[in-house]
């Protein structure tokens, strides 16, 4: 077989910022064999498994597969280096409190196009590739004083396995998106923390629980 469409992969995911398949696969939740097997070219993949490295790396299916020039990779995102110096990185703008679907994957909320952040601050906040870092405002008034309603949040989606108590969460909640501490609770649940003492915390099963991303930075309007 072609060894062409590995060393595209192997490139897009240099590109995305991911320094080694096993992050990678980490970080989208990939078979580290699998897809290993299919950067080295020891395993040809199809156009499905490519749409889904496609829009994992932000390249196009057909140009993993080996369409047009290798000079060029298609809408490769910015990352953040040491490398980028000062100027702006675009990220991409949802608004968490309405969802077509049930919420529990980030293309199910409603893009609000973008927003321009000084490089500087993003790689003091999140050492994380600039396209897995998203904007929204705070859901509500449930995180009171931390978070106000009309603050606006970075949220850092590489950052999506619950391993860590008590840090603030977007995710979806039930089906709806939310803006959440998260804590230990009985075997197969977790707590629901609100900042706000006026509203209480609950208890939850663990599978009602999606976690997008953690919330790396907010900013007050003045």
């Amino acid at each position: 077989m072609s060894s062409e469409p590995a060393a595209r992969l192997r490139r897009a995911r240099i590109d995305a910022g991911y320094q080694s398949a096993q992050a990678a696969a980490d970080a989208f939740g990939w078979s580290i064999a699998a897809y290993r097997h299919h950067e080295n070219g020891t395993r040809g993949f199809d156009f499905a498994t490519a749409q889904r490295y496609g829009k994992a790396f932000k390249v196009q299916a057909a140009w993993l597969m080996g369409e047009g020039s290798m000079a060029t990779a298609p809408d490769v995102p910015a990352t953040i280096s040491s490398a980028d110096g000062d100027g702006t990185i675009s990220l991409k703008r949802i608004n968490l409190g309405f969802a077509m679907g049930d919420g529990t994957n980030l293309d199910d909320y409603v893009e609000e196009g973008t927003i321009d952040f000084d490089a500087n601050l993003l790689r003091l906040i999140s050492p994380s590739p600039a396209h897995r870092l998203v904007v929204a405002d705070g859901v509500g008034d449930s995180m009171q004083p931390t978070l106000l309603d009309s603050d606006m949040i970075v949220i850092d989606t590489m950052q999506n396995q619950l391993n860590k108590w008590d840090r603030i969460w977007a995710m979806s909640l039930q089906g709806g998106g939310a803006v959440k501490r998260v804590g230990p609770a009985e075997k197969g649940k977790v707590e629901i923390i609100s900042d706000n003492p006026a509203i209480p915390n609950r208890t939850v099963p663990i599978e009602d629980v999606r976690i997008i991303g953690r919330v790396v930075w907010s900013g007050r309007r003045h």
